[in-house]
Order: structure tokens, then sequence, then C-alpha cells
């Protein structure tokens, strides 16, 4: 990625630039180079720089087709190096609800959620995020996960898969 790219990226975030223009000014063509994306977001990931994966997920959440990236959105679910957690979780949710991110929820729920302390959220309102990307995800797998930690000893997130699987209909 260029330093004018990094740059248009920043003033689209500040709201100086809108998507059109910044899709049509970047460097590459974020909508068909797959390659491009997965290879920035990658990048960034392995020199856990927060502001790098910042910045590239970014590139993921603006190519216009999430199921391209459930891999390394499933991976971002779980890791520490930025703050963008809700937003993942919630884009899979609505985009691309997939299976083979089941287990990277369990690996959320097994934390205790340490590192989302940043949000500063408990962990009923953290467990909805993923309560309801397993009730999108809608498999076997994933009301299984539900009815597990339906009996966690965590009370927020026993309550929040408690209360999600009374609204699955199996």
């Amino acid at each position: 990625m260029t330093d004018k790219d990094k740059q248009l990226l920043a003033e689209l975030d500040y709201g100086i630039i809108t998507t059109e223009t910044f899709l049509k000014s970047f460097s590459v063509d974020i909508k068909s180079d797959t390659e491009f994306v997965r290879t920035e977001m990658i990048n960034a990931i392995a020199n856990s720089d927060p502001d790098e994966i910042q910045r590239t997920l970014s590139l993921v959440l603006l190519s216009g087709d999430i199921s391209k990236y459930v891999d390394i959105l499933n991976e971002l679910l779980i890791n520490p190096n930025h703050k963008r957690h809700q937003q993942i979780a919630k884009t899979l949710q609505d985009e691309a609800p997939s299976p083979s991110t089941v287990p990277f929820i369990r690996k959320a729920l097994e934390s205790n959620f340490d590192y989302l302390e940043y949000t500063c959220s408990d962990s009923y309102a953290i467990a909805k995020w993923f309560s309801w990307l397993l009730y999108s995800i809608g498999t076997a797998e994933a009301i299984d996960l539900m009815k597990e930690y339906s009996n966690a000893t965590d009370e927020g997130i026993r309550k929040e898969m408690a209360y999600r699987l009374k609204k699955v209909h199996v």
C-alpha cells in the first residue's frame, strides 16, 4: 500500500472523502483484487501493528464481498491487536455468517473477554455480539455452543446465551 493510499484511508476514516472518492482514487481496485486485500491484511496481522490492522481492515470492509475474507475476519475476532471486534462480529453476522466462525467464537468465549476490556462493556453486552452471530450461523454446532455456554459460570454469558437460545426455532 502506498503512502497516498494510507492517506486516502485516513481521509475516509475522518469523513474528509466519500467511499466513492476513495474507491476511485485508491491505487488498486479492492473490489476485484482480492489477493491485494488479503496480502495487506495478512501482513498487518503478522506485524501485530494495531494501526495497520485498523487501516487494512477498512479495505476488507470496503471490498464489497465479505465472504472472501471470512477466514481473516475469524482470526480478527480473537486477535487482541485492534479495537474493531464488535464491528467484525456484526459484519460476519449480517454479511457472511459461516460455520467456520464457530471455533473462533468458542475461543472468544473461553477467553473471558480479557482482550475486549477496552470496550468497557460487561460480559453480558459482549456475549450479545457472539450470541447473535451464533444465531445467524444457525448450524447445529452453533446452537450446541449456545447450549454449552447457557451453563457458563460467567453470569453475563450464561444469561445471554440462554436468552438467545430461546429464540432459536429448532
